[in-house]
């Protein structure tokens, strides 16, 4: 079997496990709370910010958050799956103006080649209202490794990609993982998601 069809299989697994991720947090969003990821506290990671300041696992708590881990340098699902995380959340901020309060994050894989300064300028072409998270590699690794998130570098040089998970992760303002929204789901199930981690409810 070569590399490349290791590879494919890989990503399909990968896509595979995401979805039951996805739906099983759909029942999860719906008031059922078994625990199966880890939540925000559980990460416990010192990082920085786009922005050049801290961040930590406990400065994300007390408002709903999405994270999607990618990296900047990424060909196509990054950019895709930012721009949609972003326009779901201006798409539900129109018809309820609390879902301001949901926080998209866009947390590297890359740390290697992505800087704060690099990450500020790749979140800004989203519409400035993703926060980017990055910081030394060691750190992100094992911020990566507790979050259960898959990353590996491939190829050599300066052009490298990274495969890694491509969901966006949900959490509720007390950090506790709600589900994904996986990049092979409809759009309407995604925005339907991201609506009621939003709800007004959640976030009293």
């Amino acid at each position: 079997m070569t590399q490349i069809m290791k590879r494919n299989i890989l990503i399909f697994a990968l896509g595979c496990l995401a979805i039951i991720a996805g739906l099983l947090g759909d029942k999860y969003l719906r008031d059922e709370k078994p625990e199966l990821f880890p939540s925000l506290s559980a990460s416990d990671f010192q990082l920085t910010r786009h922005d050049g300041t801290a961040i930590s696992a406990q400065d994300l708590l007390g408002k709903p958050t999405a994270i999607y881990f990618g990296f900047t340098w990424c060909p196509d699902i990054c950019p895709t799956s930012l721009s949609q995380m972003a326009d779901m959340k201006a798409e539900i901020v129109q018809k309820d103006p609390n879902a301001k309060e949901v926080q998209l994050v866009f947390f590297t894989v890359d740390p290697a080649r992505d800087t704060p300064a690099q990450m500020a300028d790749y979140v800004s072409l989203f519409g400035g209202d993703i926060i980017g998270i990055t910081g030394q590699e060691d750190a992100v690794a094992e911020a990566l490794t507790r979050f259960g998130i898959f990353a590996q570098k491939v190829g050599t040089g300066d052009d490298y990609l990274v495969d890694h998970s491509s969901s966006v992760y949900l959490y509720d303002q007390s950090g506790r993982f709600k589900g994904t929204i996986s990049p092979a789901e409809p759009y309407e199930m995604g925005l339907a998601k991201m609506a009621r981690l939003a709800d007004a409810k959640e976030l009293k």
